[in-house]
């Protein structure tokens, strides 16, 4: 189990910033079920495709703090960028970090990450959220759209955060009755 496999992309995650029609990934087989956060939408791709794989949004818990220490390493790189004002090398890393905010969104909501949905009927997630995500599509390597990526990562986190305290409170409610 060390070869590629090739992963067609599925209309869900077709996408003007990461993947068109005909795509297809091809990671190692064992990627599959060793969880890594990039490339993003692996796992999706894998699901929608019907190929056995991790499937994060099961389990957010466990691979939700990942997509957050991703995003810390993104967000390094890119403060790097803006502070040198070289969009161009901030594109790159401003797809990869959109990805992760949107895996994050879809998998606190325990869904796959469909891009072809709207993320405004989810449950958890911020406020504004379509607008928001509109304007960083549009200017992906803008300063702006980093800054507004940034407060939508904060404002996820907290939910995320509350989300989770309110499981436990209703285990431990369901635990003393």
């Amino acid at each position: 189990m060390t070869g590629e496999i090739v992963i067609p992309v599925n209309e869900q995650l077709c996408h003007s910033l990461f993947y068109k029609r005909g795509d297809s990934l091809a990671p190692k087989e064992e990627s599959l079920f060793a969880y890594q956060p990039l490339p993003p939408f692996l796992y999706e791709a894998a699901f929608y495709a019907g190929i056995p794989a991790v499937r994060p949004w099961e389990n957010n818990a466990k691979y939700i703090p990942v997509l957050f220490d991703e995003w810390a390493g993104q967000k390094d790189l890119l403060d790097m960028h803006f502070t040198n004002r070289d969009q161009k090398a901030a594109l790159g890393p401003m797809k990869v970090s959109l990805g992760v905010f949107l895996q994050l969104l879809y998998w606190s909501n325990s869904k796959p990450a469909n891009l072809q949905e709207d993320p405004g009927e989810l449950t958890i997630k911020p406020v504004n959220l379509k607008e928001r995500l509109d304007f960083i599509a549009a200017r992906p390597a803008f300063y702006h759209s980093y800054i507004q990526l940034s407060e939508l990562m904060t404002e996820m986190e907290k939910q995320y955060m509350k989300m989770l305290a309110l499981e436990q409170m209703k285990k431990k409610r369901f635990f003393f009755i």
